[in-house]
């Protein structure tokens, strides 16, 4: 009983450090996309005539 206990217990410390780690890539991931959706590109810009070619 002790060894199934010590077990469930490594595995929900795993578990919070793949959780709080998916949160973090997450939140990094949303920070990205909101840049580069918030960045002005103007019509003189590599990246404007790239996109409209």
């Amino acid at each position: 009983m002790a060894i199934l206990g010590n077990i469930v217990f490594w595995l929900a410390i795993l578990f919070c450090i793949i959780a709080i780690s998916f949160k973090a890539g997450k939140d990094t991931g949303i920070t990205e996309e909101q840049q580069r959706h918030n960045r002005i590109i103007w019509q003189d810009s590599k990246d404007y005539q790239w996109e409209h070619k």
